[in-house]
């Protein structure tokens, strides 16, 4: 999940604020942390580049099955994402995603030196939790806007096509400034 850097940046300074301020924990050095907190994210979001390339690797040396079997490129991207997913651990559900990340972030409050605990992990992993699910529904929000706008295109634009890719990412760039994200 590629969220924008000023929503992680935001997340992460929802995530310290919060937390400190509800008394759950006491953060040394906020500033530190929320670098280590957006690391998380940049790592996940690594994890997930890597994913995809593994997956085009894959069907670039599978394309004559794919024609074969006259399968489409999507599905057959899907299926193969999904198994690889499935071997690298990770969650390709925006929302189950997010869980994976909550704990990520939840093991670095536990193991970090820096950081004094006053509740129980279970406690503030739910806290943590909540913050990304408000996130995820704002990003879903973002994309709900952007692919309304394409269909509201008097012509029907084909997702996938080069056209469509092109206006998504100008569209999706547009809401992100119009909600300070950009």
């Amino acid at each position: 999940m590629r969220l924008p850097e000023k929503l992680v940046e935001r997340i992460a300074d929802r995530i310290i604020g919060e937390l400190t301020q509800e008394k759950l924990l006491e953060i040394e050095d906020e500033y530190t942390f929320r670098k280590k907190i957006i690391g998380i994210f940049k790592k996940a979001e690594e994890e997930e580049r890597q994913l995809d390339e593994k997956v085009k690797e894959i069907l670039r040396e599978k394309m004559d099955l794919l024609k074969e079997t006259s399968l489409d490129f999507r599905s057959a991207f899907n299926a193969v994402k999904a198994r690889l997913a499935e071997e690298m651990n990770i969650n390709i559900s925006r929302r189950e995603r997010m869980n994976q990340i909550a704990n990520m972030i939840k093991n670095l409050i536990m193991e970090d030196d820096t950081v004094e605990i006053y509740d129980e992990p279970f406690v503030i992993r739910k806290r943590i939790a909540e913050i990304l699910r408000e996130a995820v529904r704002e990003e879903e929000d973002i994309e709900r806007e952007v692919r309304e706008r394409i269909r509201s295109y008097s012509r029907n634009i084909l997702e996938g096509t080069p056209e469509w890719n092109h206006l998504y990412r100008r569209i999706y760039e547009d809401v992100l400034k119009r909600r300070g994200l950009l």
